[in-house]
């Protein structure tokens, strides 16, 4: 019988041992700018939200976005500024190959500013749906010939 508790003991003070060797050390989350400024984000998809809920509801028509635009990439410095490339085709051939930009969150973070237009027609406030360490997730409403619409535009790394 003291066989078998010390036995138990053992089994039980090794699996003590053990698992606290293997736990992985947590590090902090990152921060807002932390994530947006860790590298260039690139165009991934856009469409509509239908029903305000961040996520994409409608693909737009082809061609709403021009391959000159979707092959642009955005990258964010965590001092407020950025740079717009124009990537491999140009809209405007004389246009030059980078534009810099500032940028601002708003006090909860879930809102950036652009005091010029990036990205085609996204410029001003823009609400943040989703932001990680793989995915950028912007939406504004835009108003047209009367009408408004969400149009969510999602980035990759």
């Amino acid at each position: 019988m003291k066989q078998l508790f010390f036995l138990c003991l053992f089994c039980f003070g090794l699996f003590f041992i053990i698992n606290s060797c293997s736990k992985k050390s947590s590090s902090p989350s990152q921060t807002k700018t932390q994530l947006i400024s860790s590298s260039a984000w690139k165009y991934d998809t856009a469409g509509l939200d239908l029903n305000g809920d961040g996520s994409i509801d409608e693909a737009l028509p082809a061609n709403t976005i021009p391959s000159c635009v979707t092959d642009n990439t955005l990258t964010f410095n965590s001092d407020s500024t950025g740079i717009e490339n124009e990537g491999a085709i140009k809209c405007d051939t004389t246009a030059p190959q980078t534009t810099s930009f500032t940028w601002s969150f708003n006090t909860a973070q879930t809102i950036i500013n652009f005091p010029d237009s990036l990205f085609g027609t996204f410029g001003g406030a823009v609400n943040i749906t989703s932001l990680t360490t793989t995915q950028l997730h912007l939406e504004k409403t835009i108003t047209q010939s009367g009408l408004s619409f969400n149009v969510a535009v999602y980035f990759k790394h």
